[in-house]
């Protein structure tokens, strides 16, 4: 169990259709349609589409986890994973080095962080069952804190961005970040659903801002937050943590000394915020003393 002084981070889940792979936080195990349409209940074992025709119910879920540096302990994080049935997973403040793939027991595992001559800081991966990694298209190595892949779907393409922005404070390279995110954006195929995961280091309130942020977040608004919120509105993208409500414990994924906060999202553009059932913090998981997974 990680000490009282020692900061906390939570693991984050989300439920999607089978033909649409996507990451988030879950509330539950439910299951969604792979017609892609969200509800908001948990749906049946079946249901019925335009044609009358029944289709199949597949549950998939997906996670993003800050472990403040994975060390040697992947084996434990690929069992953790995928005991709890997780499809994909952004793995942020990973603190490896270089860029490349590997392969775990369950994951595929696609990684981007320092040169080799750097102190191991910062480094983001995205972990990709191995049930579904032939439905990779292709993937990106930007920097240490960008990463992209490209899945196929039944219909259509998913594109994912495992982001790790530095903390608060570092405005000058912060703002630098987002730049280069934006010219990432800018090259990600509009049609494809898109979904930005990762610690974003930012606080973005509960204030409702049309479309982008909902009143389910927490109360504290920060410089990281405003910038993210602006990139967000110019962008048309949704921060998906805002609109789902829950108790405190299953919404804040850092706790430290005395204080928490919501800083690991998952943002989204609108067709993919349409099939999104829940996102929550999952606070039983602890694979280094600072960590659980949302």
């Amino acid at each position: 169990m990680p000490s009282l002084n020692m900061p906390v981070h939570r693991l984050k889940v989300a439920i999607l259709p089978l033909d649409l792979p996507c990451s988030g936080p879950v509330t539950h195990s439910g299951e969604i349609l792979t017609t892609g349409k969200s509800h908001g209940k948990k749906p049946d074992r079946f249901s019925l589409n335009d044609d009358m025709d029944v289709k199949k119910v597949s549950r998939f879920k997906y996670a993003t986890w800050n472990v403040r540096g994975l060390g040697e302990k992947e084996e434990e994080l690929d069992t953790i994973l995928n005991e709890n049935n997780i499809k994909i997973s952004v793995i942020t403040e990973s603190k490896n080095k270089l860029q490349g793939t590997k392969e775990t027991e369950h994951y595929t595992v696609i990684y981007s962080g320092v040169d080799r001559h750097i102190r191991g800081q910062s480094g983001v991966m995205i972990w990709i069952h191995k049930s579904i990694s032939n439905k990779i298209d292709h993937y990106k190595f930007w920097n240490d804190g960008v990463i992209e892949t490209r899945l196929r779907t039944q219909r259509e393409h998913l594109t994912i961005l495992g982001l790790y922005v530095l903390t608060e404070g570092r405005d000058e390279l912060n703002e630098e970040f987002y730049e280069t995110l934006q010219k990432i954006l800018d090259k990600v195929n509009k049609n494809d659903y898109i979904m930005l995961i990762g610690d974003m280091n930012a606080r973005v309130g509960n204030n409702r801002v049309a479309n982008i942020v909902g009143t389910n977040g927490e109360a504290t608004l920060n410089s990281n937050g405003r910038k993210l919120i602006d990139f967000c509105t110019f962008d048309n993208l949704k921060i998906m943590n805002t609109f789902f409500k829950h108790k405190e414990i299953h919404k804040f994924a850092w706790e430290a000394r005395g204080h928490k906060s919501i800083i690991d999202y998952f943002i989204t553009n609108m067709t993919t915020s349409k099939v999104i059932q829940n996102i929550r913090v999952y606070r039983s998981n602890e694979i280094v003393t600072i960590t659980y997974y949302v």
